[in-house]
Parts: C-alpha cells; sequence; structure tokens
C-alpha cells in the first residue's frame, strides 16, 4: 500500500514539473503574432490617459565599497520590476504557453534611471536583456548593474560611524500622470549576498512619495562601520603615544635627550593626523572627533615642547643669580608633595627665617619641580581628554 501510494506521488509530482507541450512553430507564430503592429515608444496600456502601474524591488547582491573621501556608495544589485503590457496577451489553454521571453529593445520599458548616480547617466539594462512575458500581459523585468550612488557621509563618530545611503530610481520621461512608479511589496532584501569586510549592513528600508509628481522610488541601506581595524592600528597607537607624551618630564634635563623626544612625538602625532585625514572626506560639514582628539594631542604636544624649552633654560642658570619667590615656592610645594623636607629646617629649626627657605635651592631644583608639576597636570589632561573621547564615540 505505502509503495502505491509513494508511486503514484512520483507520477503526480513529475507530471506537475513537466511543462505543457508547444512546438518551435507555435512559439514562432505566436511572438510574431504578438509583435505585429507593437510599439515599443508607447505606453501599453489601452486608456492612455491613465497612470500605468509600475512596481520595483531592489536586491542586493553586495556593498562593494563605501568611499567616505568621494562619498560615494558601490553597489552590485538587481531591480525586480513589473507591470502589465496590455499589448501582451494570450489564451494559455489553446496555446499551451503560459510564459514567453522578449528581448528588451523589443518591448516597451520604463526608463527608470539612477537618480543620484555618481557616474554616466544611462538607463539600466540592455539589449542582450531578456524580459519575461506571462499570458496575463505581466511584464517581469531584472536589470542587473553595478550601481554607484551618491552618498553623504558624516564622519563625526569615525571610525564608530554610522551611515545611511539611498538609491533613488526614477522615470526620467515621464511624469507620475503617466507611470506611478511604486515600491513592491517586496521592497528590499538580500540575493546572494556577500557581506563587505569593511561595512555592516544593520537594516534597509524602502519608500516612495505617491503624493508627489516625481516617481522617486528611495532604496535605503544603514550601515556601520567595523572598527577593529582602525582600533588596532589607529586609536590604541594614538592612546599610547598619548600616555608616552608626559614621560619627558621624567628624563632628566642634563641627559640631552629632552627636546628630541618631544619634538618626536609631535611629529609622531603629526603622522597620525594625516592617516586620519587622508581616510576623510574634505569638507567642513562635519569634523571627526579622532581628528579634533589628534589636533588636541599636538596642542599638547607644542605645550610640552615649550615648557621643555623654559625647564632647560631654567636648569642652565648661573647659580649667582637670585632665585625669585614664585620658583622658591614651587620647588617648596614640590618637596611638600614628595614629603622631602627642607635640610635647613632639619640642621636649625629655631635660626630658620626667611632668607633661609632659598638658601637649599638651586636652579636645578626648580627645573626638577617644573618636571614634577608638569608631568601630573599633562598626564590628568591627558586621560581627560581621552576620556571625554570615548565618552562621545561609546555614546552613539
Amino acid at each position: 500500500m505505502f509503495r502505491a501510494i509513494l508511486i503514484l506521488e512520483t507520477v503526480f509530482w513529475i507530471a506537475k514539473a513537466t511543462p505543457d507541450f508547444y512546438t518551435l512553430e507555435e512559439y514562432k507564430d505566436l511572438t510574431d503574432d504578438l509583435l505585429r503592429g507593437y510599439s515599443n515608444k508607447i505606453r501599453p496600456i489601452w486608456n492612455q490617459g491613465q497612470s500605468l502601474p509600475i512596481s520595483v524591488s531592489l536586491w542586493v547582491s553586495s556593498v562593494n565599497e563605501v568611499s567616505a573621501v568621494d562619498q560615494r556608495m558601490s553597489t552590485t544589485a538587481y531591480l525586480y520590476v513589473t507591470w502589465i503590457d496590455e499589448s501582451l496577451w494570450w489564451n494559455a489553454t489553446e496555446t499551451g504557453i503560459e510564459t514567453m521571453q522578449f528581448n528588451q529593445k523589443d518591448l516597451w520599458i520604463p526608463d527608470i534611471v539612477l537618480k543620484n548616480g555618481f557616474t554616466a547617466f544611462q538607463p539600466l539594462g540592455g539589449d542582450f536583456y531578456y524580459l519575461y512575458v506571462e499570458s496575463s500581459g505581466k511584464v517581469q523585468w531584472y536589470p542587473y548593474m553595478v550601481l554607484e550612488s551618491k552618498c553623504e557621509i558624516d564622519v563625526t563618530y569615525f571610525p564608530f560611524d554610522r551611515q545611511m545611503s539611498n538609491i533613488i530610481f526614477k522615470t526620467w520621461s515621464y511624469s507620475r500622470l503617466e507611470v506611478n512608479l511604486t515600491v513592491d511589496e517586496n521592497e528590499i532584501g538580500f540575493f546572494d549576498f556577500v557581506s563587505n569586510s569593511v561595512w555592516e549592513v544593520t537594516s534597509i528600508d524602502a519608500w516612495d512619495d505617491v503624493t508627489n509628481m516625481e516617481t522617486d522610488v528611495t532604496f535605503s541601506i544603514y550601515l556601520r562601520r567595523k572598527p577593529y581595524y582602525f582600533i588596532m592600528s589607529l586609536v590604541i597607537p594614538v592612546i599610547f603615544l598619548g600616555i608616552l607624551n608626559p614621560v619627558v618630564f621624567i628624563i632628566p634635563a642634563d641627559a640631552g635627550e629632552k627636546m628630541g623626544y618631544a619634538v618626536t612625538i609631535f611629529l609622531t602625532f603629526v603622522v597620525f593626523l594625516t592617516i586620519v585625514s587622508t581616510s576623510l572626506p574634505a569638507n567642513s560639514d562635519s569634523i571627526s572627533i579622532m581628528s579634533i582628539y589628534l589636533v588636541i594631542k599636538l596642542l599638547i604636544s607644542a605645550l610640552i615642547i615649550f615648557i621643555s624649552s623654559l625647564q632647560l633654560r631654567l636648569n642652565h642658570r648661573k647659580s649667582s643669580r637670585k632665585i625669585p619667590r614664585f620658583h622658591a615656592r614651587m620647588v617648596r610645594c614640590e618637596r611638600r608633595l614628595r614629603c622631602i623636607r627642607n635640610q635647613v629646617d632639619t640642621d636649625d629649626p629655631d635660626n630658620y627665617d626667611k632668607e633661609s627657605k632659598t638658601a637649599d635651592i638651586e636652579w636645578s631644583d626648580v627645573s626638577s619641580a617644573v618636571d614634577f608639576f608638569a608631568f601630573w597636570i599633562i598626564n590628568i589632561l591627558d586621560f581627560t581628554v581621552t576620556g571625554i573621547l570615548f565618552y562621545l564615540l561609546l555614546s552613539i
């Protein structure tokens, strides 16, 4: 019994999968009959005073590239376009033919173009494309292409930024009174999608405005930059450079390497700023927080060079030159913070007076005090700026 049922089911599916039989001559004759008197320059609707409904959906295969510098997105996709051609219908029962294929140049097709295209303005499809036509007159068109569309890039939160890029199609020669271009119920989807190594597609959307005379149909792709490469090659090195920046105040003034070290760190920040600038668009609409952070780092490095220059000059002053009260107070404050007591105060506290307050202070002590305060002030400033940066970048 089970074997008989299995055989019946197999026969049923084979019969269902087998297409209706028709000869080459029958197919050719039907093609000639349908195209006899047909014009591909006139909208295929009997009442020319009505608008021809056309529905479209976009199927994305890959996001090839998103260029922040050129503000351009390259996408591989195809449009699924359908409409009813009232000049192309036949009796499928009599002919045994359910669907037919026609070359694109033989039938009327809407002149759909990419409105926000980045390259040369050209219609979709080509002479080698074929359209599927059903016996009811339903036409299905699948123009496959590499789309290069304009994309406004907001680099404020680079490299943790999120972008929205629109792909806008319209019929160039027809208004909505003649062609009603709308989004299909499938809207936008993926077809054999290949992920991008830099950008991740987070969501997609599509809409049209039937109240507008323009036949614009907009497909939106929401993207998120994968930040791991930039974290390893940009963010972490810059943070470590910021940590090494105030180390210049640990180097003894007599070592002769303070200025060379400070200038090297300064030039390294210049290199990283150049790298970031080449990856971002040259406009003033949005400025990257990372660029602002590097500029602040440059200012801090310039301040360190200035302080180091001043500190070296103080260190090499003649011992015969009197030390001002401000410098003496700075040295005493530094010694208190480091828990170092004055030698004069320890030996003879009864004879300690205002004149003796500077007796044990030399210009090298002033230089050391400058190093001490500058080291902690620059560290606090650097950690504050870095904390604000990460708060802004991670709060999106």
